[in-house]
C-alpha cells in the first residue's frame, strides 16, 4: 500500500501538471541553495514556473494526462532520470526553452536540458535549444500585425502613384494642346 506522501503527490501532480502540453524538462542537480534561489527569482520575473518531480511518482500519476506524448517516448527513459524539475508557463514551451538557455549561457553547469514537450511534439535536449531561436508568441503576433499593416500602404502607395502618373499625362496632355492652339 503506498503511503499517504505518495498519494498526496499523486493528486498534486494530476492537479498541476495534468494538463501540460508545453514545457522543459531540466536536471537542476548544479544549483546550489544560493543558485537555486537565484534561479527561482529570474523564473518568476520571467513568468515562468519551476516544478520539481518525483520521476517515479510522477510517470505513475501523468500517464494519462497530456504528457502522454512525452511519457510513451523514447525520450522519456532521459527526462525521467535523475533529478527532474519542468519549467512551464508563459507563452508556452518556446518561453521555457529561451530562458533555460539564456541561463545556461550565463550559468554553466548549473543545469542541464533534457528535453520537453511542445503540443504533441517531443524534444530532446537539441530540440529544446532549436525552439529556443523561434519567436514567441507576442513577436509573432507582432510580425503578423506589422504584415497586415504593410499590405493596406503599399495599396496606398501603389494608387497614388497611378493617380499621379495619370495626372502628369494629363498635364503633358494639356501642355501639348497649349503649344498646339497657341
Amino acid at each position: 500500500m503506498p503511503n499517504m506522501l505518495n498519494e498526496l503527490l499523486v493528486e498534486q501532480y494530476r492537479r498541476d501538471l495534468g494538463e501540460l502540453d508545453n514545457l522543459v524538462a531540466i536536471d537542476y542537480s548544479g544549483l546550489n541553495s544560493e543558485k537555486m534561489s537565484e534561479f527561482r527569482t529570474e523564473l518568476r520575473k520571467a513568468n515562468l514556473t519551476m516544478e520539481v518531480v518525483k520521476n517515479r511518482i510522477a510517470v505513475h500519476a501523468l500517464k494519462e494526462g497530456a504528457l502522454q506524448p512525452l511519457l510513451e517516448s523514447e525520450q522519456s527513459k532521459t527526462v525521467f532520470s535523475g533529478q527532474t524539475a519542468f519549467l512551464f508557463g508563459g507563452e508556452g514551451a518556446i518561453d521555457a526553452a529561451k530562458f533555460a538557455t539564456k541561463w545556461l549561457k550565463a550559468n554553466d553547469k548549473t543545469i542541464a536540458l533534457k528535453g520537453g514537450l511542445m503540443g504533441k511534439d517531443v524534444l530532446d535536449a537539441d530540440g529544446v535549444k532549436q525552439i529556443s531561436t523561434l519567436p514567441g508568441k507576442k513577436e509573432l503576433l507582432s510580425q503578423m500585425g506589422g504584415g497586415f499593416l504593410a499590405l493596406p500602404q503599399k495599396l496606398a502607395g501603389t494608387m497614388q502613384a497611378g493617380y499621379a502618373q495619370v495626372l502628369y499625362a494629363f498635364n503633358a496632355l494639356a501642355e501639348k494642346l497649349e503649344k498646339q492652339g497657341a
